[in-house]
């Protein structure tokens, strides 16, 4: 017989300003189980967590909780009560330690003054009870590593109290064994009693931690299962509203001449690099964090100083000294981080998607910028990519992160580059503005174009590459094409540090 629910929510609905953000959703959540939420950018995930949060009040309906009709009228009700949400982005003080992180704002004292034996002994227990045990409570929060921010996170969480637990893409930023860490600790909480929401873009970590999923789609419920009754492509295909025939997709392209090349490419990180893409080619490549993906897309365009080596572009020597020197030779790098190197907030789209080709002298003449025109191009390609704004004067601050993606796609594109260098094209974005993501990089190559894309999920390494780079310890350690291409080989060679020697087909 199966316990009530812990929480529910009753036909809940919220209406921004000529916006129906939430649209008459009821769903519920037992002690120890956990409740997957799915639904593309904008599909109303992060609102209806807002309202369970207390964030926002809701405009019609109701939340119970524990058997009762509750209203939350701030966060700080919903956390008294006992529901914590992990965002995202997390929320800790970096040079405080990880016991004042979990229980600021309600530091313990004796006559008027902190008691750092009660706050340290307390902050012990928290972690213990929570599977953390290993985490120094007096350990400062800037010296840990990202998966341990989070599990400081989560412990701050369960300081109130909690009974229900919603995490927000939690998995963003975590390398492989910090996901299974934080599922470890998600499993210990369900031995508990802990009802928990786990909201992802990652389907493979639905169908591994969730017990139920609960599909979104335009504000509305799709449909609820257990998720053992469900599949990723029937998933995918309720989540977008269509059936999904391909994920992934191979253009008709056929790779012409050598583009751009690398010999020898060596710096703090990169060692005796060589590397090659062609025209009407798509290169992924693949390694685990530190292995120095990232830093060849960028000692490619200068944004790295390099100890040794060269790079070709159609075969001539070329050191560019900064990204914008390689953007005017027609080679442009679009930037993993969105937020901090990728984009302007506070901005508009228009100036955002055209700020590259401002920086290397076009839109202008005599110092004048021809601002319709440079106004023209992006409209022109906000249209082409999709990007669903209200206006091209939106802030990108307000868009989804898929089309902040298509955003910085647009930026890279509108300069109309021989060579795109695309680093995580698809972080943090759903499946939805994945599938049109991995279309244009398709397209990109059957026009021509050389795309080379770095992702950390081998599923689309795999299903969108034309050939494919294993990177490991800042080397080059194996090239794959053809039926060479598939998991156990990028798996073996990613996790091996010298050099295969030859391709692999």
């Amino acid at each position: 017989m199966n316990p009530d629910p812990v929480l529910e929510t009753l036909n809940l609905t919220k209406v921004f300003p000529g916006v129906i953000a939430l649209d008459d959703v009821s769903l519920s959540l037992r002690p120890g189980e956990v409740l997957g939420l799915v639904g593309e950018n904008g599909a109303g995930k992060s609102t209806l967590m807002k309202l369970i949060g207390g964030v926002y009040p809701p405009t019609r309906g109701s939340i119970r909780y524990r058997g009762e009709a509750v209203q939350f009228r701030s966060p700080k009700d919903a956390l008294d009560a006992g529901i914590s949400i992990v965002y995202q982005e997390l929320n800790l003080i970096s040079h405080l330690s990880v016991a004042e992180n979990i229980f600021i704002n309600r530091l313990p004292r004796r006559r008027g003054f902190v008691d750092w034996a009660r706050l340290y002994r307390e902050a012990e227990r928290i972690l213990a009870e929570s599977g953390m045990a290993g985490i120094d409570p007096r350990a400062i929060v800037a010296e840990l590593p990202i998966g341990v921010k989070q599990s400081v996170e989560i412990a701050k969480a369960l300081s109130y109290d909690a009974q229900v637990l919603l995490f927000d893409e939690p998995t963003s930023s975590l390398t492989g064994p910090e996901i299974e860490n934080l599922f470890a600790v998600i499993r210990r909480l369900q031995e508990r009693g802990m009802g928990i929401i786990y909201v992802s873009h990652h389907l493979d970590e639905i169908f591994e931690i969730t017990d139920r999923v609960h599909i979104l789609r335009d504000g509305r419920t799709v449909v609820e299962m257990p998720t053992a009754e469900a599949s990723e492509e029937l998933v995918v295909s309720r989540m977008v509203g269509r059936d999904i025939q391909d994920i992934y997709y191979k253009g008709a392209h056929e790779p012409g001449e050598v583009v751009l090349t690398t010999r020898g490419l060596s710096d703090s990180v990169l060692q005796n690099v060589d590397f090659s893409v062609r025209s009407a080619e798509v290169v992924g490549i693949y390694g685990l964090l530190g292995s120095g993906r990232t830093e060849l897309l960028k000692a490619i365009v200068g944004a790295r100083r390099l100890r040794s080596g060269e790079v070709l572009l159609r075969g001539r020597s070329v050191r560019f000294q900064h990204p914008q020197d390689a953007a005017r030779a027609g080679v442009i790098y679009s930037s993993e981080d969105r937020k901090g190197e990728n984009l302007f907030f506070g901005q508009p789209i228009w100036k955002n998607e055209t700020y590259i080709a401002l920086q290397i002298g076009r839109f202008a003449t005599l110092g004048f910028t021809r601002v319709a025109e440079e106004r023209r191009a992006a409209a022109e390609y906000s249209e082409k990519l999709g990007v669903k704004a209200p206006s091209l004067d939106t802030d990108v601050d307000h868009l989804s992160g898929g089309n902040q993606q298509k955003v910085c796609l647009a930026k890279a594109l509108i300069n109309d580059p021989d060579v795109i260098l695309l680093d995580e094209p698809t972080r943090g974005i759903d499946v939805g503005a994945k599938l049109e993501i991995y279309k244009l990089i398709a397209q990109l190559a059957d026009q021509g174009k050389a795309v080379v894309f770095v992702s950390s999920e081998l599923p689309e390494v795999i299903g969108c590459a034309d050939r494919v780079y294993t990177m490991a310890g800042g080397r080059i350690t194996a090239e794959l094409t053809g039926d060479a291409i598939n998991e156990e080989n990028v798996l073996k060679y990613c996790l091996q540090t010298t050099p295969s020697g030859g391709t692999a087909t």
